[in-house]
């Protein structure tokens, strides 16, 4: 009986506990049950009083936008070339930051702008997919730098993300997980979209959470419309199950990063409309970036890099391919600003947008010129050596925007996209990596709607705006992790005062590029590495000398006054020393790509596939180069003359597929879409009946080399040929190896939806000789 009433005394003393106030610097925050009576019996029980979490009160919703790789001076909000009237509609009613800036490359910018801190300090120094191990390279958001949609619903917000999520630390995007850096794990309550640098707008490999979507699913649809549908349909449940409950949507479409697809009556409103080339475009975004006040006057047009040919140097067919390929990835913008529009369009039927503050940031970093002076129809193999010949180029033209090209435009459209800016993606010692133009709508809290603010603005900014806006702090603790401090600075004062002399110092670096922006001047050191090569011409260790512009006077970054400044010169650069200790920069890697010191997935010899719809990531694992093997797979065929896929690996870009054709065993490698890179070896029997082990055997010649290649049922040669040349990778970089189907991107073409196979596929091994 005494243990009894102690007992009681403690459950009943519990209960009565007054209510924790909420202290929102602790996530999550600790609610006690208040008031009540446990009893022995139901009946004589008084039910203690529970308060949920709930977010400040009035609080907004909060939708952020950021495309990818679209320029300065891309859009018409900015004098681009290309209409975009929803994003000008929503300007109309906001305001454009001229001076705004990211960190020059995808995964680095997103991790900034996803916690407030610096890229290196979360742990993202450069792609994720290309990790070093040390501290500022890890390519994973550190849980020392908690994610706004952490925060946020953590103080009772829905939060969901669609599109684009390219912070998965290598090897993540499988099955085995770990998930704790998707989109999921990083705060987000639901995610839609791809989880990789880039895909296919036709048949993009998606997942909803951590699970892959059906293949079949929006077939008919892009990509683009697929993210704005499944928004609009995100919203109308959340609001109906909750419709006082705010929400935090990051849309984060992968346009206009390649491949430049769009629909063809999107392309067709642009014929013509480059036909006058790089130069002259330039010229005429600066005169239109002049009179609608984007850049101040007086701004100067930054010469051509010697690197980028003139327009009028190329030659017809050259014009006429780069012709099309600007059409396309306008085009390509045009569509975006469509499938943006119907959001917004919907959010103000409902009567929310009123109550949402839009922050629309046009580009994680500068236009991309990855494909250097020629361009390419095939982005990933272009990048990993592939020559196309100029002809070849023009006998795409018109396939250009379509599923048979993953194209991106010649380097000389980037650099028109960034006008009037220096160079293009990839190097923040230039502002045409670094400075994006950003738009933030937030109704009845814009003093000026319309209104350009030249005030300094990085991608850090973003979480600490969007914390005052909703008026909760920076936590201090975050799922039992001491948070580091926001690197960023709220904007929100900018929106009734905007302060374009304000102090600031912001640091940049990307393969030892290095800026830093210092009170209206910016230094940097530029290593001479251009964004389709690997490696500096002057060798990995070259690091270049230190640049200055007086950005006060100068937008453009045209004039280096460092030999007029040399003691200025200097201080600014120990200003960069300090802050590269501080967020963790060091060691810098100046090489890109395949190129850098990176951590290196396990060669393995073996691997054993248990059955149909087994899909992992193609470019991870296995690595093909070069490498000689055997691939032997148990299938039981529903019929003599049955059709599918054994195993399929990457897409008609880069890939090879061995399958049945009406019981016919063949195989197709494909080192691109040339009719000279594919490659295809057919049995002209059908298989045996009895036996159900079916066998391919690769002999390589080396990496990017040839190789013969056997199928055999058994130890019977069925079929024998020869593959001219073999890829580095597969592509592209959401694409996957398939048993018993090929979803995403097909190697080929099947007799069966998605290649699915008739039948069985109970294993499926790969054994290499090395």
């Amino acid at each position: 009986m005494e243990f009894r009433l102690l007992l009681s005394s403690s459950i009943a003393l519990a209960v009565s506990t007054p209510l924790l106030a909420q202290n929102r610097t602790v996530l999550p925050m600790r609610s006690a049950p208040s008031g009540g009576t446990i009893a022995e019996n139901l009946l004589d029980a008084k039910l203690p009083s529970q308060r949920p979490v709930q977010p400040p009160q009035g609080a907004p919703n909060v939708l952020l936008f950021m495309s990818d790789d679209v320029g300065f001076a891309m859009s018409s909000g900015f004098g681009g070339p290309v209409p975009t009237p929803n994003f000008d509609r929503l300007a109309a009613h906001g305001q454009r930051y001229n001076r705004f800036h990211t960190t020059g490359i995808c995964s680095p910018t997103r991790a900034a702008l996803l916690t407030g801190r610096n890229h290196h300090n979360t742990g993202v120094g450069h792609l994720s997919d290309t990790p070093t191990g040390f501290p500022g390279y890890t390519g994973g958001i550190a849980p020392e730098t908690a994610t706004i949609a952490q925060v946020l619903r953590l103080n009772g917000y829905s939060t969901a993300m669609f599109g684009k999520h390219h912070n998965l630390p290598n090897g993540d995007d499988s099955a085995a997980g770990s998930f704790d850096h998707w989109p999921t794990g990083l705060g987000f309550e639901y995610f839609y979209g791809i989880v990789a640098g880039d895909s296919d707008q036709f048949n993009p490999n998606l997942y909803r959470g951590t699970n892959r979507v059906d293949p079949a699913e929006g077939k008919g649809r892009m990509l683009e419309k697929r993210l704005a549908d499944d928004i609009i349909d995100w919203v109308h449940n959340q609001k109906a199950a909750a419709p006082d409950k705010p929400f935090f949507v990051y849309y984060a479409p992968g346009s206009t990063h390649a491949p430049h697809q769009a629909p063809p009556e999107y392309i067709a409103r642009f014929r013509g409309k480059f036909d006058q080339g790089w130069d002259r475009l330039r010229e005429e975004s600066l005169r239109r970036q002049l009179r609608a006040g984007v850049v101040p006057k007086g701004t100067r047009l930054t010469p051509r890099p010697a690197e980028i040919p003139a327009w009028d140097a190329l030659s017809t067919q050259e014009k006429a391919f780069a012709s099309r390929t600007m059409e396309v990835a306008a085009a390509q913008l045009a569509y975006q600003d469509e499938q943006f529009g119907s959001v917004m369009a919907e959010l103000e039927r409902m009567g929310q947008l009123d109550n949402t503050v839009v922050m629309v940031i046009q580009g994680d970093n500068g236009a991309s010129g990855e494909a250097g002076p020629p361009g390419t129809i095939n982005e990933l193999q272009h990048i990993n050596g592939l020559k196309e010949d100029p002809s070849w180029l023009a006998a795409n033209i018109d396939r250009l925007g379509g599923p048979r090209t993953y194209a991106n435009y010649p380097v000389g459209w980037a650099w028109a996209m960034n006008t009037p800016l220096r160079w293009v993606k990839q190097n923040p010692s230039m502002l045409g990596a670094i400075r994006n133009g950003m738009i933030v709508s937030w109704r009845g809290k814009v003093a000026n709607a319309g209104a350009i603010c030249g005030e300094f603005g990085h991608v850090v900014d973003v979480a600490p705006t969007i914390y005052q806006a909703v008026g909760v702090p920076a936590p201090s603790v975050v799922n039992g992790a001491a948070q580091k401090p926001i690197d960023g600075q709220s904007l929100v004062p900018s929106l009734s005062r905007c302060q374009s002399e304000r102090p600031r110092t912001q640091y940049f670096e990307l393969t030892g590029m290095l800026g830093l922006y210092h009170n209206g001047w910016f230094a940097s050191r530029d290593t001479g590495r251009v964004p389709w090569d690997k490696v500096s011409p002057a060798g990995p260790r070259h690091m270049g000398e230190w640049a200055l512009y007086d950005l006060r006077r100068d937008f453009s970054q045209s004039t280096d006054v460092a030999a007029a400044n040399p003691k200025l010169t200097q201080e600014i650069a120990a200003i960069w020393q300090r802050e590269a200790e501080r967020n963790n920069v060091f060691p810098i890697e100046t090489r890109f790509g395949a190129a850098r010191t990176l951590i290196r997935p396990e060669m393995r010899k073996r691997y054993d596939f248990w059955g149909k719809n087994v899909s992992i990531t193609a470019i991870r694992t296995p690595i093909w180069a070069g490498r000689s093997y055997m691939i032997e797979a148990d299938i039981a065929p529903a019929k003599p003359d049955a059709s599918g896929v054994v195993m399929a690996v990457g897409s008609h870009f880069a890939g090879f597929s061995l399958f049945l054709e009406q019981g016919r065993p063949v195989f197709v490698y494909a080192r691109s879409t040339h009719p000279n890179h594919v490659y295809r070896i057919a049995a002209k029997e059908p298989l045996q009946a009895g036996s159900s082990k079916l066998r391919l055997r690769f002999d390589a010649e080396g990496p990017g080399k040839g190789g013969r290649v056997a199928i055999l049922q058994g130890d019977v040669e069925l079929a024998s040929g020869q593959v001219g040349e073999t890829f580095l990778s597969p592509a592209g970089l959401t694409e996957t190896l398939d048993i018993g189907r090929d979803i995403g991107v097909a190697v080929t073409d099947y007799r069966t939806p998605f290649g699915e196979f008739e039948g069985d596929v109970r294993r499926v091994s790969v054994t290499f000789d090395r």
